[in-house]
């Protein structure tokens, strides 16, 4: 099957073809065939995009999204409440139904948003059911992804008593149980050529001790599995340099993907250097959560190139293009402030649209190990693509000299009218098409019930007085 993308402003994020004003996009099979100002195809369906913005789909590199169904409860809360609400309180209470719900809608909110492919950072495996169900969300939802499946045991009790700094989970036994398991689910549903990936999320350095993150590290490259990890998030340096521990174990390489790192120490970004290993910032989260300022300028130093990631949408929404537009100027009234400190107003942009666009697409790609297959709209490559309708009136007089720039600073979520993923449309006139919407809506409206229903069942969502978290008292 052939289908024409035709007059759309192209913004391919590939140097060699650069922006067009006007151009076509030929996908053959599912794989950009041609990229051009004019093609003159005339045997292929046609998408008419003369009023859209043509880009590469967006790739979220950190998403919880199992908590779809709890979506803004946390809209006003830190570390200490995520840790008590949704670790300690939720996550223990979810069923196989509900880890369904929330990877298969949230997985759908990511189309709808534009983002085609997303690392789903799956850190709430009950049990085998939980594990079976997850990846059947992200596959039954059609989007290209990377599955990480996470090792972190999950009881109540679990992070209350490990996050002070003791042994956690070091039961040998427990651990080949969780491989085993990681092994089934890597050979049941993961081929060489499908949409989704397989990964590993290992234990957090704060709940495991770090001879055993080095063994489930050793599991995930014994499966050929990408690795995702949160790192150096929380300010305490007392307890543990999440990188400089990895570094001392010789478990850094361009297959890990590191989250958040807003507390690396100098010498932490220096050992990152050359390792190819890449770096996820959630602005909106860290922001939130008091996890520190987005290191955009530190991973774009020491690292392959910074990336973008939605993270806890119990928290914040799944819009990227506004995400990044955050980033963006939080990165620019960064780099610009010491300059304030002299009254000296700055003399030239720090950083720019195109860094922004960079960020969710080319960048996201690589961070996710995908970056040979999408992240730019470059012939050969497969057809995740992305049209922004620019035609309403709230983005008239979008500047068409500068597409990347109008993206970024008028874009949003809102504008997406049209998504193709692996040369599917699964968006069209701004609705999802390939998916019963109705029954999706009632599959997370049953999760959502049950799960509230729990809650009160058992106290609310931080029960009064709050679970005791060793990690957060107060130090000398």
């Amino acid at each position: 099957m052939r289908t024409l993308i035709s007059r759309a402003a192209v913004v391919s994020m590939d140097d060699t073809i650069g922006d067009l004003p006007r151009g076509d996009i030929l996908i053959e099979g599912g794989v950009i065939a041609a990229v051009g100002a004019d093609l003159g195809v005339t045997d292929a369906e046609v998408i008419d995009a003369s009023t859209m913005i043509a880009m590469p789909g967006m790739v979220d590199t950190h998403r919880h999204t199992w908590q779809t169904a709890l979506r803004g409860i946390l809209a006003d809360g830190n570390i200490p409440d995520y840790l008590r609400g949704i670790r300690l309180q939720m996550a223990p209470r979810y069923r196989a139904a509900d880890m369904y719900a929330g990877n298969y809608v949230g997985a759908l909110d990511a189309l709808n948003c534009g983002i085609t492919s997303i690392v789903d950072y799956c850190h709430n495996i009950l049990d085998p059911d939980c594990a079976h169900a997850a990846v059947s969300g992200l596959r039954d939802a059609g989007i290209r992804g990377l599955y990480g499946h996470g090792l972190t045991p999950i009881t109540s009790n679990t992070w209350g008593e490990s996050l002070g700094g003791s042994e956690g989970d070091a039961d040998p036994a427990d651990l080949t149980t969780r491989a085993r398991l990681a092994t089934s689910i890597r050979q049941e549903y993961f081929s060489a050529d499908g949409l989704l990936r397989f990964g590993i999320a290992p234990q957090e350095l704060a709940i495991a001790p770090a001879a055993q993150v080095a063994r489930e590290f050793a599991l995930a490259r014994e499966l050929s599995a990408r690795i995702t990890m949160h790192a150096n998030q929380v300010m305490v340096r007392q307890l543990f340099k999440d990188v400089e521990v990895l570094d001392a174990h010789g478990l850094l390489g361009d297959d890990v993907l590191l989250v958040h790192c807003t507390f690396n120490t100098d010498e932490e970004w220096r050992m990152l250097e050359g390792t190819g290993t890449t770096v996820s910032v959630c602005a909106e989260t860290e922001m939130q959560m008091g996890m520190g300022y987005p290191a955009i300028a530190e991973v774009t130093t020491h690292t392959p190139g910074p990336s973008l990631g939605i993270d806890c949408v119990s928290g914040n929404g799944g819009d990227m293009i506004s995400h990044a537009r955050l980033v963006l100027q939080a990165s620019r009234y960064r780099a610009d402030e010491p300059g304030y400190q002299r009254w000296m107003a700055p003399q030239e942009m720090s950083w720019t649209t195109r860094d922004a666009l960079r960020w969710l697409t080319v960048n996201g790609a690589r961070a996710a190990g995908v970056d040979d297959v999408v992240g730019s709209l470059t012939p050969g490559k497969r057809a995740d693509i992305v049209l922004l309708e620019m035609g309403g009136i709230s983005q008239a007089g979008w500047n068409r000299l500068d597409p990347a720039g109008a993206i970024i600073a008028q874009a949003h979520a809102g504008c997406v009218d049209t998504v193709l993923v692996d040369g599917r449309v699964v968006k069209r006139g701004g609705q999802l098409v390939h998916v019963d919407v109705p029954g999706a809506l009632r599959t997370l409206a049953d999760s959502h019930e049950h799960l509230y229903d729990e809650m009160a069942r058992h106290g609310g969502f931080i029960p009064q007085p709050p679970i005791d978290i060793p990690l957060y008292r107060e130090r000398a």
